[in-house]
């Protein structure tokens, strides 16, 4: 078995746990903005498992894909890897898992036919934001999928810092799940969310606050990921606003657009901590040792 993926901490720490050779992937990127990823090893008649990451903040969901299924039929296809389980600790598109208004795609779907058209054989992803179906094995016909909990590892974190009487607040309605899957992990009953609406047509969000007495305790509001910051400043000005002594924004994925941390922060949080499903400096949470034991588990 191989590992085959950029030579970074998470792939040399994944390798480590995994005790497998790393196998770099050059990732260039030429001036139009085409890519053209390369695998800088043999692979040959070898179970690969295939691990990148998306960047944070680059806005760029669709150049991360485009890498990863010319990578995908490039090991199947042409470097004669005997099967691929690919590890894609975010997945993108997993919003759109409905066609919410008649004419748009069903993308979350999609994508999961075009990454086993391309060869993967399995797929492994962490905390899939998926609501409106069953379960993320839903989004392929044939490769084997598991969705990896993200809070087990973001939980161990937080357990880290001296928080006093915690409560965990989820900002939207959505969310109540996550910060029940939270504080199950952090081992409290002391969870609950507020109430969330999105213009489907603006995107313009509107969040609608339950009074919560959280006077002198520390708030940790959590979600499964952060992109303009919106819910999440709107959650932790509100849980301010309640009293809370000191307030922690944790979220698994940082896709974090230009300027989310700053609202974030501006809002009142004293802390951010996300994990490193997505390239980001601020992760401090790492999923790896979770991937690792899925991985062995299979």
């Amino acid at each position: 078995m191989l590992l085959v993926g950029p030579n970074d901490d998470f792939n040399t720490k994944l390798a480590e746990s995994l005790g497998v050779k790393l196998i770099a992937l050059d990732r260039r990127v030429f001036p139009d903005g085409e890519v053209c990823p390369r695998v800088l090893g043999d692979t040959r008649d070898e179970d690969v498992i295939l691990s990148m990451r998306m960047e944070a903040g680059s806005g760029s969901p669709n150049r991360y894909l485009m890498e990863v299924l010319f990578t995908l039929r490039n090991l199947k296809e042409h470097m004669g890897a005997r099967s691929i389980t690919l590890v894609m600790p975010y997945f993108p598109y997993a919003r759109q898992d409905a066609i919410f208004r008649p004419g748009e795609p069903l993308s979350s779907k999609y994508l999961g036919e075009l990454l086993e058209a391309a060869g993967a054989d399995a797929v492994i992803s962490v905390t899939v934001h998926l609501h409106r179906i069953g379960g993320f094995s839903e989004l392929f016909e044939r490769a084997k999928a598991v969705n990896v909990s993200g809070f087990e590892s973001l939980a161990a974190e937080i357990k880290k810092l001296p928080l006093k009487d915690p409560f965990i607040l989820g900002p939207d309605t959505e969310s109540i799940h996550w910060a029940r899957e939270f504080a199950h992990y952090y081992g409290t009953e002391d969870y609950d969310a507020f109430r969330k609406e999105r213009d489907v047509a603006t995107g313009e969000i509107r969040t609608y606050v339950k009074e919560i007495d959280l006077s002198g305790r520390d708030v940790v509001v959590v979600d499964d990921m952060v992109s303009t910051g919106g819910t999440m400043a709107n959650a932790v000005r509100e849980a301010k606003r309640m009293g809370a002594r000191i307030v922690i924004s944790a979220f698994v994925h940082p896709v974090l657009a230009p300027k989310a941390v700053d609202r974030i922060l501006g809002a009142g949080a004293d802390a951010i901590v996300a994990t490193d499903t997505i390239e980001w400096q601020g992760s401090k949470a790492s999923v790896v040792r979770s991937i690792a034991e899925t991985i062995r588990g299979m």
